[in-house]
This record gives C-alpha cells, structure tokens and sequence, in this order.
C-alpha cells in the first residue's frame, strides 16, 4: 500500500512538472532574451558613441589622443574625472577638451590612467582673454566666472572667451562666451559669467591635446 502511495506520488510529481516545464521554460527563456537584448543594446550605443567620437574633427593644430572616462564619483563629478592613458603617453598638464572646448587640465597621472581637473573645480583658476583684454576663469557658485578685467576693457555679451596661453595651458582653446557683465570691487572691475556649454557629468570621451598650438 504504501509502495502505491509513493509511486501515485511520484507519478503526479512528474505530471506536474510535465505540465510546469514549458511555461518555466519560456519564462527563463524570454528573460535571458529581455537581457540579452538590453546588453546588446547597451553594447551597441557605447560602439556607435565610440564610433562618432573617433570622427570627431579637433579643431586645434596639435597632436592628440582620445581617451575615455573610466570613472566620475558621483559626489566630486564636478572636480574632477578620471580617464584612460598614463605615463606611456607622457602626459602632463595637458589640456583635455570635448567638441572643440576645454573640460580641464591633466593634474596628476598614473601608470594607465590620469585624473583631469576640471575647469569647473572650486580650486581651478585659468588665465583667459576675451578680446585684448586678460583675466582669471573661476567656478564660483555654480558659475564659471572671468575676474581681473578693468571696466575700461571693451567687452560685450557673446564675445569668446579663449585660454590666453598664460600658464600651463596653451592659447586659443575655446571655452564659452560672454553672457553676463557686471560691475565689482567698487566698479573698477568687470565680473563676467560665461555661458559654457559642456554638461560634464554626460561626457564619456575627452580628447588630450599634446604639443603648443
């Protein structure tokens, strides 16, 4: 009796799972499909990224490597990044651009990878020329900010701001332009706030530049 009893049970243990399998099978089946296909997709945007940024036309006469950014903390995307390319590619002080624009400056390099202050980090301060006219490029609230100018200099709104090739940083690298002019330091000084049209935190690939233009 009890041999019966355990053979009926075996026998609908079995029955069930007849029954089960196809279902579970599909189940597992279309979720490896979804992330499958959800890697590939991720796979296939980073490639057409890559794709698009090796085309990329540097608008500087100088050498240049392009790198990719391997790691942002969250907290501190603002000061800085780290991208790929060390001291075999003798890198030091370059500066590091995205579409034609200065992102920052290479600050300290290891053996494979290199952290690039950013231009807007809180300590970055950056020799600029808008016109005939030099100053210093600071982040400061939330701003990239050009002090140092006398309020005779000849500035308006959408003027370019350039590096000035005062300091580690060569000339003529395009940063933003003019779109705001105020008076400071008991209207002697002109402070103004550049439009920058970088948004940091979305970039993946930099370009470092690596002879004087």
């Amino acid at each position: 009796m009890n041999r019966l009893i355990k053979e009926s049970y075996l026998f609908l243990v079995l029955f069930i799972l007849i029954i089960v399998k196809e279902p579970i099978y599909r189940l597992f089946t279309i979720k490896d499909n979804i992330y499958n296909t959800t890697r590939c997709e991720f796979l296939e945007s980073d490639y057409n990224k890559l794709l698009e940024f090796s085309e990329v036309n540097v608008a500087y006469e100088s050498d240049y490597i392009n790198s990719a950014v391997i790691y942002k903390d969250i907290y501190n995307y603002m000061n800085e990044i780290t991208i790929r390319g060390g001291k075999d590619y003798k890198l030091d002080n370059n500066p590091v651009i995205y579409d034609n624009t200065l992102v920052g400056v290479i600050d300290k390099v290891d053996s494979n990878t290199s952290i690039v202050k950013l231009i807007t980090n809180n300590s970055s301060k950056i020799s600029v020329k808008i016109n005939d006219e030099i100053g210093i490029l600071e982040y400061k609230k939330d701003k990239l900010i050009v002090s140092n100018i006398s309020n005779f200099g000849n500035i308006n709104v959408g003027d370019i701001v350039y590096t000035s090739g005062l300091g580690n940083i060569h000339e003529n690298i395009y940063i933003g332009e003019v779109k705001n002019i105020e008076l400071g330091n008991k209207n002697i000084e002109q402070i103004i706030t550049v439009n920058y049209k970088l948004n940091i935190k979305d970039i993946d690939y930099v370009t470092i530049l690596k002879e004087s233009l």
